[in-house]
């Protein structure tokens, strides 16, 4: 298998408090990792930790065999949609550009055409291009989400990373970008931090539960002792007419 992530002994502590301790983690190339835990378990920290965002206080990651502070655009990242000011006066097709960006902007900076055309088929990719001169205030949730998609894809990433993009939306595109994701992970490996268990049954490959530790990773089948390790106490799951692969038999069940 080819590895591109490999997290070894890592790390984070934010004014000596741990966020994440001694997580060992890898993901190979075509997985589409589901990353759960409850709030406050390490999630978002941990793939900023991969994207380079924190420090680490202990521990390696890299990334395709770099260090991960070293491999800048292999990995695209779309975050939380509640800390992106959805305010601000551009144009959707302007968003997109911004991910192509490598030293910023400058006075009398200018996209080239052979930009904007990249920026216009990474919002085809996502279904979007009939948008590209939408004011960034004029678009719905979904389609600002596809949006930040679009933009994370512009540096044609080996990895995509997504921190809970269904958060904000409703029940009918949360379908949508479920299945668009799984178009995307044809050719792009995906982390996907989700409280979502319907994102779990649908279309990741692997699962890891994290709750500041590592608690598990592999298939995505749930026993009632992982689901209690993971929230440190017992968990009632209730599916409404889902099918789903996410919790196993045990006993107890008829």
């Amino acid at each position: 298998m080819d590895t591109v992530i490999h997290l070894e002994n890592v790390s984070v502590c934010y004014k000596n408090t741990p966020a994440i301790e001694q997580v060992n983690l890898t993901v190979e190339r075509g997985d589409f990792l589901g990353i759960m835990g409850p709030n406050g378990g390490g999630k978002t920290t941990l793939v900023k930790a991969v994207l380079g965002l924190v420090p680490l206080s202990g521990g390696s990651i890299t990334i395709c065999g770099k260090d991960h502070l070293k491999s800048r655009g292999l990995a695209g990242y779309v975050p939380q949609f509640s800390f992106v000011d959805r305010t601000f006066p551009v144009t959707a097709l302007e968003v997109v550009l911004t991910g192509l960006l490598k030293g910023g902007l400058h006075p009398f900076f200018r996209y080239t055409k052979q930009q904007k055309e990249e920026a216009l088929n990474c919002m085809e990719r996502v279904g979007i291009a009939h948008l590209a001169g939408r004011n960034l205030p004029g678009l719905s949730g979904g389609e600002f989400q596809r949006l930040l998609i679009a933009r994370a894809l512009a540096v044609h990433p080996e990895i995509l990373i997504l921190d809970e993009p269904t958060a904000s939306v409703d029940p009918a595109f949360r379908q949508e970008i479920y299945a668009l994701l799984g178009k995307l992970n044809e050719t792009v490996t995906i982390l996907l931090i989700t409280h979502d268990m319907n994102a779990i049954a649908r279309e990741v490959k692997t699962i890891a539960c994290l709750n500041r530790t590592l608690v598990y990773h592999g298939e995505p089948h749930l026993t009632e002792h992982i689901i209690n390790k993971l929230y440190n106490c017992p968990i009632d799951l209730v599916a409404h007419g889902v099918p789903h692969r996410v919790l196993e038999q045990h006993e107890g069940d008829r």
